[in-house]
């Protein structure tokens, strides 16, 4: 007669097992948690560390094991021209559309406030383009002008995602305003990094529509 036993359950902490994966993820969000802080520290860096934050989030769900401290500045280290110009790029665009907004609502009669309007779309166009360009640039090797076109299209076409993104974002950014101790707290023991696993959720599954192949050892190996 055949046996029913299943033989032993695996233990907790068997490197297969869920709660070894489970701990094992947790330990490298409060790793890359750390370096993301780290590395923004001189501002001008802070695209780069967006761009090394999301390469580590995604590689994670992709079910990838990667070894935080090197791959994040591996990344950190050979996107950090093009991530910089990104962020110099968005940051003036922002620097320029807020002053045309302030300019409309301090300078000119009431009845010419809908002058704005304009701007507050532009700016939205913008930081909806920013949502998606770090994460193309974590994982994709295209030209700077390819970027640019990519992200505002992914943008346009995942506009569920998109305002997502941009409530929470603002909805984070407004939390930190009116309680800035708790938050700053909360985000620096592990809230960046998680804030960006949960955002890359969405990219993870936006780029395997098109066809990408999500794999952070299959990245490595053409790197």
């Amino acid at each position: 007669m055949a046996s029913n036993s299943k033989g032993p359950r695996p233990s907790f902490f068997s490197p297969k097992s869920a709660g070894t994966r489970f701990l094992t993820a947790l330990a490298n969000l409060i790793i890359v948690n750390f370096l993301f802080i780290i590395t923004c520290i001189p501002v001008i860096t802070i695209g780069a560390s967006i761009t090394s934050l999301y390469r580590i989030t995604i590689a994670i769900l992709a079910g990838d094991n990667p070894s935080v401290w090197k791959d994040y500045l591996t990344c950190f280290k050979s996107n950090f021209l093009k991530a910089t110009l990104f962020q110099l790029l968005y940051t003036a665009l922002t620097a320029f559309f807020l002053f045309e907004i302030f300019m409309v609502n301090n300078m000119m009669d009431p009845e010419y406030y809908w002058a704005a309007y304009p701007a507050y779309f532009f700016l939205a166009v913008v930081f909806s383009s920013s949502v998606y360009a770090f994460p193309l640039l974590a994982w994709f090797e295209e030209s700077f002008k390819q970027y640019l076109k990519n992200s505002v299209l992914l943008a346009i076409t995942n506009i569920p995602v998109t305002l997502m993104i941009i409530v929470i974002t603002g909805g984070l950014a407004f939390l930190v305003y009116q309680f800035t101790v708790t938050s700053l707290s909360i985000l620096v023991f592990m809230g960046f990094s998680t804030i960006a696993m949960f955002y890359s959720l969405f990219f993870k599954r936006i780029f395997e529509k098109l066809g990408a192949e999500i794999s952070f050892e299959e990245r490595e190996g053409r790197d």
